[in-house]
């Protein structure tokens, strides 16, 4: 009895530490998820700080359609705005809205305006301020000023609709999360009345002032008055511009103690009526739980990097910049293929946004979406890139992992060469229950393999787990040839 007790406190605790580990892993990744949607603000606004850099002019239609393109890029933004140094008015573009509205600065609006122009260091500024009753936090970035030429651009979130972001991207989880900036204002928090006040008590005031001046994560169990609970609250440092922010995780718990309590007591209930029986139950059952807790864990952890892997992938720096360089030179040009360009590349960010949650879409959708990543690069590239799509009507229906297609046209582009001398031609059609993606192989030179690997593997781990077919890849007869089994049979 005195074993069998022993043994099952042993598992207890076992499982009260795979639980915290669970906990603690859970609410990092949470928490880097929502540092990230913020780092993703304020890249998206340095690039947009290079592009306007580069812009000789400002007029209406490039801004509009410029500022447009921010807003569909980034869901958290209620609304952007712009200023010149050599006006007197302030140009506001709301989420939705197809046209700038104008407001008016009195004397000292303008002379706050011009000081932010001279004294702000290194070209940007955020904080949060009040609006007809309403709390923004806004992030705002300098345009390096010239004799000719001062301006400021900005972004601004309104706390109710960051609210709102945070609570639909969330989902159904066992967690909250709430945001805290140095003066302990709240920025996001479940209870939307709560925004923009300060209720903590003195005490986890100082806890907040200690992980800001530590920059290290703290955890501790506390009484949450929003869930009328304990809760394990984790916080975690985050620097935002010249903010600091804590964001802090609240886990739930559930009754544990109780919980382990009660196995205790079935422990030596089970003891007492047969040692042995119970002796080799607990056995097999201990050797079949820690196996579909590995099991369970290695899915958990594998989607999890996989949902970070779509959410850092949804602004891909490199491919907005080239595409914001072709629309610089477009507009210049030719304004009405600038315009079918801003489409489509909405367009393309609009897809990522909509399948970040989703391992499987249609081919159809893969096509639609290859086709407006197509358009974008023959932009760039010309009669130096050819794609040719011969896809049978029946295969239409059938599914692929998402964002495969353009992903094997993307390496396609990036590991060959693609000249006039050497044009890289990229056919995709389908054969039987296979959609065959292949192009003539021309490498760079240099090495591809790495930044290949994490694309396919991807991909190859989609098919592990819906198809007993596998994705191949290779060379063949002077291409490289990708095959991506049709998945039907009503997936």
């Amino acid at each position: 009895m005195v074993a069998i007790y022993l043994i099952g406190k042993k598992i207890s605790d076992v499982g009260n530490d795979m639980n915290n580990a669970n906990v603690r892993e859970a609410s990092r990744y949470r928490a880097e998820s929502v540092a990230y949607e913020f780092r993703k603000t304020e890249e998206l606004q340095r690039l947009a700080r290079e592009f306007f850099g580069r812009t000789e002019s400002y007029n209406e239609v490039d801004l509009v359609s410029l500022m447009q393109t921010m807003l569909q890029l980034d869901p958290k933004i209620s609304r952007t705005w712009f200023f010149r140094g050599t006006k007197d008015s302030l140009r506001v573009l709301e989420r939705n809205s197809y046209e700038f509205h104008r407001l008016k600065l009195s004397g000292v609006e303008l002379k706050y305006m011009y000081t932010l122009l001279d004294t702000m260091k290194g070209h940007h500024y955020s904080g949060t301020y009040t609006e007809e009753g309403k709390i923004y936090w806004s992030t705002i970035e300098a345009i390096e000023p010239t004799a000719s030429r001062r301006a400021l651009f900005g972004f601004d979130i309104l706390l109710t609709d960051l609210h709102s972001y945070f609570a639909e991207a969330s989902g159904k989880v066992s967690s909250y999360v709430f945001i805290v900036n140095e003066q302990g204002i709240l920025l996001s928090h479940p209870d939307e009345r709560l925004l923009g006040t300060s209720p903590f008590p003195r005490e986890e005031l100082d806890t907040l002032r200690e992980v800001l001046k530590t920059k290290h994560e703290l955890e501790m169990m506390v009484h949450s008055v929003f869930l009328s609970s304990q809760v394990l609250r984790i916080y975690y440092p985050l620097t935002i511009g010249e903010e600091k922010w804590v964001i802090a995780v609240n886990v739930p718990q559930y009754g544990n103690k109780e919980i382990l309590d009660e196995f205790h007591r079935y422990t030596l209930m089970i003891a007492l009526m047969t040692i042995i029986i119970f002796a080799v139950l607990l056995f097999f059952a201990q050797h079949k739980w820690r196996k579909e807790y590995r099991l369970r864990r290695k899915i958990e952890r594998e989607s999890m990097e996989l949902h970070l892997q779509q959410l850092k992938n949804q602004i891909n720096p490199h491919f907005l910049f080239n595409s914001l360089n072709s629309l610089s030179v477009l507009i210049g040009t030719d304004s009405t293929l600038a315009k079918e360009f801003v489409l489509k590349l909405s367009k393309v960010y609009r897809y990522l946004l909509e399948t970040r949650n989703e391992s499987l879409s249609t081919v159809k959708e893969e096509i639609d979406f290859t086709r407006q990543y197509y358009f974008l690069q023959k932009i760039r590239f010309g009669e130096q890139l050819d794609l040719t799509i011969q896809v049978s009507p029946l295969s239409l229906e059938a599914k692929i992992p998402s964002m495969s297609l353009q992903m094997l046209v993307e390496n396609a582009i990036k590991h060959n060469l693609v000249t006039i001398q050497n044009p890289l031609h990229i056919n995709i059609h389908d054969e039987g229950d296979w959609l065959i993606v292949e192009n003539n192989y021309q490498p760079r030179g240099e090495s591809s393999e790495a930044s290949m690997g994490v694309g396919f593997e991807r991909i190859r781990t989609i098919y592990e787990f819906y198809s007993p077919e596998k994705f191949v890849c290779g060379c063949q007869n002077g291409y490289y040839v990708c095959r991506l089994p049709l998945l039907k049979n009503g997936l």
